[in-house]
């Protein structure tokens, strides 16, 4: 018995060893693969659990990350995108450098604008969805670093496809001298392109035609770049140009290029060093435009006949802050169809304030009763009877309805017996015409007087010399005509010879 027990024990005992044994090389096993899912956990997700998430760094609001203001030289890492639907994404001022490949995302807006950025990696954007506008402004990109495969979007074997949702994009004051022919290649469906500020100085060849292979452009900023002048066929293949601007550039006369805009409709000129736009030097033919920018033009002196007159569309005319335009030519935007006769633009807005306008001619307009606003504020009126129109009849009868209160701001500068006076205080009286050469008739009456006194003074004067003189006055003693003879006489000596 007791063996036969010690026998079971024993049994027993190796039985449950060697399952321990199994058990225990199973566990070990396991165990080893745990320790080494252990071991490799923390070398895989430590280093991301100490790297933050996209909005623990950047402010997330709704469908609007704001990750502005922060230290990043690169963005954020796939994994690190909390969310993949994105209305605006913006990294401005912060030290990012270079733009890598962003994740497979949902971004409406994306703005890179205010950074350090000089690279950017090759189909950067090509995996964001529904991109419409991209803003790279205000970085150091050059011409050499900024080529067409940035903007690469999606290909398969059978079909290219372009970033086909980006419709505007902002290059604005970067370091671009030039642009890659091709640099658009992948952006056929852009609407609004903005090279503001940046150092083209002229269009050159290879720029040139990369904007021409924008045949759906609408709107387009030149504005700062130091140009010149234009290539006279520039706009030729830009069937849908809406809206230029050529503002802070070194035009001397309104561009010839303008002419191929057939349908331009707004037009920036502002802070251009042109001094006269005439009949000789006038804005081309744009039958479309629709509104006309002038302002802060430092040299511009006179709007001569004929200045506008191939902009039969247009309706709103700003030529303001010029502070040297003295004269607008009655016929400034008169044109002569070969009907016969001038004929006038339908004009809604006029902004004239801020020059040194001495008139405003009634012919300068057809119908001033269809304007919609004026500005006629700080300018040298002259209330004379070549602003009778002005002061007697447009101000009394549209001006409130044109200007507001602002009409009773507008003051003569000249003549001197209305300086300072306001306009419309004039309204009921006949102003008088100036004098040619400068001459000033307030002052007639009081040199007719000091004339007339001269003359009652002099007569006498004259009068009283005359009778000394026949009187012998102006020699000594009294003398007749036999004295003054005798003046001339000499006496002889005693000791001449006869």
């Amino acid at each position: 018995m007791d063996y036969r027990l010690l026998i079971l024990l024993i049994s027993v005992f190796l039985a449950v060893k060697c399952q321990n044994v199994t058990e225990t090389g199973k566990t070990t096993q396991n165990g080893t693969l745990t320790a080494e899912k252990v071991e490799k956990k923390p070398e895989e997700e430590t280093p991301l659990s100490e790297v933050p998430s996209m909005c623990t760094v950047c402010n997330c609001t709704g469908d609007i990350i704001d990750c502005d203001n922060t230290n990043f030289t690169v963005h954020f890492e796939d994994w690190q995108w909390s969310t993949k639907i994105v209305g605006t994404l913006t990294f401005r001022n912060t030290s990012l450098i270079h733009v890598k490949p962003f994740p497979r995302m949902q971004v409406r807006k994306l703005i890179l604008r205010e950074n350090k950025i000089t690279k950017i990696d090759v189909a950067a954007f090509k995996q964001i969805i529904n991109l419409t506008e991209l803003d790279l402004s205000y970085n150091q990109l050059t011409t050499e670093n900024l080529q067409p495969n940035v903007f690469e979007g999606n290909f398969s074997p059978d079909l290219y496809e372009p970033l086909e949702k980006l419709a505007v994009l902002n290059l604005a004051n970067n370091l671009l001298l030039s642009l890659h022919q091709d640099i658009f290649e992948h952006l056929s469906y852009l609407r609004v392109l903005n090279l503001s500020g940046n150092r083209f100085s002229i269009v050159d060849r290879s720029t040139s035609i990369a904007l021409s292979s924008l045949p759906d452009l609408e709107a387009l900023d030149l504005s700062y770049c130091g140009l010149k002048t234009l290539p006279t066929n520039q706009f030729l293949s830009m069937s849908r140009l809406r809206k230029l601007d050529l503002s802070g550039n070194q035009f001397a006369n309104p561009p010839k290029a303008l002419e191929g805009a057939k349908w331009l409709e707004v037009l920036y000129m502002d802070e251009n060093p042109i001094q006269m736009i005439h009949h000789m030097q006038q804005f081309p033919r744009i039958p479309q435009l629709k509104e006309l920018s002038l302002c802060c033009m430092p040299y511009l002196t006179v709007v001569g006949a004929s200045a506008f007159s191939g902009l039969t569309s247009l309706e709103r005319l700003r030529v303001e802050n010029c502070p040297k335009l003295e004269l607008i030519d009655p016929y400034a935007l008169a044109s002569e169809p070969d009907s016969g006769g001038p004929v006038w633009p339908h004009l809604k807005k006029l902004d004239l304030s801020n020059n040194a306008l001495r008139y405003l001619p009634q012919q300068f307009l057809a119908r001033w009763d269809w304007l919609e606003e004026l500005d006629l504020m700080n300018n040298k009126w002259s209330c004379d009877c070549d602003n009778q129109y002005l002061i007697g009849m447009l101000l009394p009868s549209l001006g409130k309805k044109l200007m507001g209160d602002e009409m009773y701001k507008l003051t003569c500068a000249a003549p001197p017996e209305h300086a300072g006076k306001n306009l419309t205080s004039l309204s009921h009286r006949k102003l008088r015409c100036l004098d040619l050469n400068g001459a000033r008739p307030e002052r007639d009456a009081t040199i007719l007087i000091g004339i007339l006194c001269g003359l009652l003074l002099a007569i006498p004067v004259c009068l009283t010399i005359f009778i000394l003189w026949r009187r012998g006055f102006f020699f000594c003693g009294a003398q007749g005509p036999a004295s003054f003879s005798r003046a001339f006489y000499k006496r002889a000596r005693n000791d001449d010879e006869f």
